[in-house]
């Protein structure tokens, strides 16, 4: 298929960007992982329970299974499409290709052990739960990291950056740009310290969760213990409390908090949106780029626009597939597999939508000159700190007073303050301009990015030591 031909965007207008996401998303890749899972099952089944037959077996067994799932290709997983087509069941469709996979390598003996005593959930859960943990550690946390290491290097930038704090839309008081990308610095690190350790659940228990064909079948192996070693041996946290199928509770868990990161990159991208339309931040053009059909002098926020999109139905999708999966009839209706089989749509929408909010930020130029002519001209920012001051020196109604005078203009004001203050406290007062009147914003920042900077460090040492 042309990708221009695809339903869904993710796999044609927004593929080039996307396409590595196919490794834990795909049929494939769903295919390649109950392989895998159930050639381990396999292993450590006639290892630990049919002992007996590893003597009847070639030397080189275990290397021999390895080689199925480790050279899966797209031709054997068309192959699997073949016998579901004839089958009407995808696991069991695995489970038919592997049988011919072991009689071509000669190892038909072990045929008749192939996913014995399961139930596809077992094996599709954990290969479901596999391929998210590959796609935190290898997509989300690299690209998640990427993005507050450039948050938080704009914000020790422009820790003295003078700007105007906006309240209900409308000038407040000034702060600082670096202060303003240090709070959202450190609201990413504080998301990425909980996304980046996630331990992905994993069930193995039957048609029920009793273990019941096995146990009747092999009444003297203790089930209960062979299935938390060979789930917690594919580095999963076992779940003993299951039906057929797996409780979603922690994969909804993860789904929210992506979801959570991704509504606090949608109001970061609405931000600087909005700073972009005041002139403060421009968003260079690539040359030979078009932001309009008719007006040659438009430049656009464009890509800050494509992630707010993409992280608002990320958020929205990723949320309801989250509580959607808490609800199963009894001991398993098939509702939850079609949900599943989307868990590619709001995480290929978070990464999009990181990736265009990364070069919109390559692409920033912060307009200093600007943010700093805004403050002084607007005098008025300084009447929170002239009614506070009078408070202090015992004036009842300073806020008051103050708020009065502005309606009169701030030659009123300043009257106000000369008439209520000794000389040489009015001197010292007035004496302050707008922009420096920012308490402890270049401290506060350095505070939020030493915090930020330690999370950084952890999650970083964490992805060299899984990737080495």
């Amino acid at each position: 298929m042309d990708p221009l031909e695809t339903i869904i965007p993710i796999d044609g207008r927004y593929w080039s960007k996307l396409e590595e996401l196919s490794a834990y998303f795909s049929e494939y890749a769903l295919m390649r992982e109950r392989i895998a899972v159930e050639i381990a099952y396999l292993k450590k089944f006639v290892e630990e329970v049919e002992r007996e037959k590893i003597s009847e077996l070639p030397l080189n067994w275990k290397e021999a299974l390895t080689i199925i799932p480790s050279e899966f290709t797209i031709d054997d997983a068309k192959r699997v499409k073949e016998i579901e087509a004839e089958v009407g069941h995808d696991v069991a469709a695995v489970v038919k290709y592997l049988r011919e996979k072991l009689r071509d390598l000669g190892l038909e003996d072990l045929a008749p052990y192939v996913h014995i005593g399961l139930t596809s959930e077992d094996v599709t859960n954990l290969a479901y739960s596999r391929l998210l943990a590959k796609f935190n550690r290898e997509a989300l946390l690299p690209n998640l990291v990427k993005l507050l290491e450039q948050v938080a290097a704009l914000s020790l930038e422009h820790v003295d950056t003078i700007m105007l704090g906006r309240t209900h839309g409308v000038p407040a008081i000034p702060t600082t740009f670096g202060r303003f990308l240090a709070n959202y610095a450190y609201r990413l690190a504080k998301m990425a310290d909980e996304i980046y350790g996630f331990r992905f659940p994993g069930k193995f228990g039957g048609a029920v969760g009793d273990h019941s064909a096995l146990k009747f079948a092999y009444p003297d192996v203790d089930w209960i213990r062979f299935s938390r070693e060979f789930v917690e041996s594919l580095d999963l946290e076992y779940v003993p409390a299951s039906t057929q199928i797996l409780p979603h509770d922690k994969v909804s868990q993860y789904l929210m908090r992506v979801s959570l990161l991704d509504s606090i990159l949608s109001n970061f991208c609405r931000d600087l949106w909005l700073m972009s339309a005041l002139g403060l931040l421009v968003f260079t053009i690539k040359k030979g780029e078009i932001h309009s059909s008719t007006m040659p002098h438009k430049s656009n926020p464009i890509l800050l626009e494509n992630a707010e999109g993409a992280f608002d139905l990320a958020s929205a999708t990723g949320s309801y597939i989250a509580r959607r999966l808490l609800s199963s009839r009894l001991h398993r209706d098939l509702s939850d597999s079609i949900i599943k089989r989307f868990y590619g749509l709001p995480l290929s929408l978070t990464i999009l939508g990181m990736k265009n909010l990364s070069k919109a930020l390559e692409r920033m130029t912060v307009k200093k000159e600007e943010m700093l002519k805004e403050v002084e001209s607007r005098p008025e920012v300084l009447a929170e700190a002239y009614q506070v001051y009078m408070r202090r020196m015992g004036i009842e109604n300073a806020y008051e007073i103050i708020q009065d005078a502005l309606r009169e203009g701030w030659d009123e004001v300043l009257r106000t303050l000369k008439s209520a203050l000794p000389e040489e406290l009015y001197d010292e007062v007035i004496s302050v301009k707008p922009s420096r009147y920012i308490g402890e914003s270049e401290k506060v920042t350095l505070i939020l990015l030493d915090e930020v900077e330690k999370i950084y460090k952890k999650i970083t040492d964490y992805l060299a030591e899984v990737q080495s």
